[in-house]
């Protein structure tokens, strides 16, 4: 028999697992891959955004799903103290542009390398098969069984399993089930900071076409919701992008009512953009219309807008009309696409929804309908917008769960 038992090892399953041998607690942590953090590898490109440098409030404030529930645990263990509890592992960190932290040598393996290097140091075994099921008694957890070694005893569980996305890294909604079955109330998961598929498909000719800064407003119902400035990435079946998943995250279960916007030259105001047309113009004045925004706009969408305005390529530049122009730069900034879907779990970075926060304590992560079975990271509806607040997510309410086995 051990004293905890750990179901998963993700961030959150390994951080839940430190803190509670820590305070001398035998603990098993239970991983069905061949190795721990599988998923914490390809986070941030391959980088790790293991947080936002910023206090309590900026967390909340981009944390779009229950966001109250997480006061007590980023009160405990906040982006502050996660950045030097890494730094105390020997782990050098950097801040980046928008108070991204990642590891000074740019690898994701190295946050991994030194949360292992700690898990053996405080003895917590590391079991590879699969929880086919958390025992229960009375309302009460018992152990848990397996796949492959049968039951394994403990009066304590840390469900800590993951959500839906990626699953190929085994985070395959399988925490979600274990909890169902115990009678815990599942919010439907949906794909979250994903890309997005539009109604439009001849957007996808320039796939493979990166758009630096521009500006992406999301529309519903025609009022605009979400606007912001970065780069998207035009794929050969969806948009793609910094910008495009931050949008996806205020998109609900019916995408059909939302539109997307982009300004193609945000930092050009309508009055100057029309100016520097009249100089590409004025340059190219006897050349054919699609042969003069070269200056302008990537070569694979000179096409897309030409299609999409009235002009017709081949009029002389010196012909075209103020009215014409005035229509090329509505199409420049205010280019407007339908959604028709969001990209599925195997792309999305987060799972919206998750075990209802409802019939959990925030104070102790445990569960409010089991004694003895707690909840960490991802498999807890929770979910936040870009930049280092999941994982914040994550490592906050395992620390809490760790630190709450006495």
């Amino acid at each position: 028999m051990t004293d905890l038992i750990v179901i998963g090892g993700g961030p959150a399953g390994m951080m839940a697992a430190l803190q509670a041998a820590r305070k001398g607690n035998k603990v098993s942590l239970i991983e069905k891959n061949k190795n721990l953090g599988k998923k914490l590898l390809i986070t941030g490109k391959g980088r790790c955004n293991l947080t936002n440098y910023s206090d309590l409030n900026q967390h909340i404030k981009n944390i779009i799903d229950n966001p109250e529930f997480m006061y007590s645990s980023l009160a405990e263990f906040d982006a502050y103290r996660l950045y030097y509890f890494f730094e105390g592992l020997g782990l050098p960190l950097k801040i980046e542009r928008g108070d991204r932290v990642f590891p000074e040598s740019n690898r994701s393996q190295d946050v991994l390398k030194v949360l292992q290097k700690e898990l053996f140091k405080a003895e917590v075994e590391i079991i590879q098969d699969e929880v086919q099921a958390i025992l229960t008694k009375d309302k009460r957890v018992q152990g848990v069984k397996l796949k492959y070694q049968g039951q394994l005893k403990a009066d304590r569980v840390i469900l800590a399993a993951g959500g839906s996305s990626y699953p190929q890294t085994g985070s395959d909604g399988s925490g979600f089930k274990l909890a169902q079955a115990l009678g815990h109330q599942i919010i439907k998961p949906e794909p979250g900071l994903c890309g997005l598929k539009t109604k439009e498909d001849w957007i996808y000719q320039a796939k493979g076409l990166k758009l630096k800064y521009v500006e992406l407003k999301l529309l519903k119902a025609g009022k605009e919701i979400f606007s912001q400035f970065g780069d998207l990435e035009i794929r050969s079946s969806y948009l793609d992008g910094p910008i495009v998943i931050s949008a996806s995250m205020l998109i609900d279960d019916d995408p059909e009512k939302y539109q997307l916007a982009i300004d193609l030259k945000p930092a050009l105001d309508y009055q100057t953009l029309d100016q520097r047309i009249l100089r590409d113009f004025d340059k190219y004045a006897n050349k054919y219309f699609g042969n003069s925004l070269g200056d302008l706009l990537p070569q694979k969408m000179i096409p897309l807008i030409i299609e999409r305005s009235s002009i017709d390529y081949k009029k002389t530049v010196n012909q075209i009309t103020a009215a014409e122009r005035e229509e090329l730069i509505q199409l420049l900034k205010n280019l407007k696409l339908n959604i028709k879907a969001k990209k599925g779990f195997e792309r999305a970075i987060v799972t919206r929804g998750g075990i209802s926060t409802e019939e959990i304590d925030p104070k102790t992560m445990e569960s409010r309908l089991i004694d003895g079975l707690y909840f960490a990271g991802e498999v807890i509806d929770l979910a936040a917008m870009t930049g280092g607040y999941n994982l914040q997510i994550a490592f906050s309410t395992a620390y809490k769960a760790g630190n709450s086995i006495n």
